[in-house]
């Protein structure tokens, strides 16, 4: 150890001095010392329990399974087949047609002819007519052309009634009915992607 040059009553024991900065030969503060070795400890600790021995799920994975229960819960994961066969039931057809003279009459019309909103009834779609599309559609809304999102408000049970009942439109060609908007419905061609 260097020989103390002067004692200052801030910064302790001088040992150098070069162009006039003072070097000091202080030891680390106890804090300093507590947090840096507590970090170590706390990071050799997680990297054992969640990537070494495995013993904890590691958080991501948490989340992709707390995604995949809330996608399951909300329909997400309704194949196009899953959500046509619910236009088949008269009791979700029933139910469907009651909660869209409840929330959906303003946009698309009583016999959802369109007024606003796009006619239902003809065999045109602007997001796609296939079952699944039709069901992303009313659950995730489309606010580029002012589709409200009706997954979390009506839940996923009422969600599928009404995209059943809207699939048991599809084609119906309601009297009085808005201009086609859209692209035909092809019935050989696969689900479009959610919106």
């Amino acid at each position: 150890m260097s020989e103390v040059k002067r004692k200052d009553d801030i910064q302790g024991d001088i040992l150098h001095e070069y162009d006039g900065i003072e070097e000091a030969d202080n030891h680390l503060p106890l804090w300093w010392l507590v947090t840096f070795f507590g970090a170590v400890i706390f990071a050799a600790i997680y990297w054992s329990v969640y990537s070494s021995y495995g013993l904890l799920k590691p958080p991501f994975a948490e989340y992709q399974e707390e995604q995949a229960a809330i996608d399951a819960e909300s329909g997400a994961l309704l194949t196009d087949a899953e959500v046509a066969a619910f236009a088949a039931d008269p009791a979700r057809v029933t139910e469907g047609r009651a909660v869209f003279a409840q929330n959906c009459v303003v946009c698309h019309g009583e016999r959802a002819e369109g007024k606003i909103g796009p006619n239902l009834t003809d065999g045109t779609w602007i997001h796609g007519g296939a079952a699944k599309d039709i069901f992303n559609t009313i659950r995730l809304g489309f606010a580029p052309k002012a589709m409200p999102q009706w997954g979390n408000v009506l839940g996923p049970h009422r969600t599928q009634s009404v995209a059943a009942f809207i699939i048991s439109l599809r084609g119906t060609n309601a009297t009085g009915g808005k201009e086609p908007q859209g692209t035909p419905y092809d019935p050989s061609a696969p689900p479009r992607l959610a919106p």
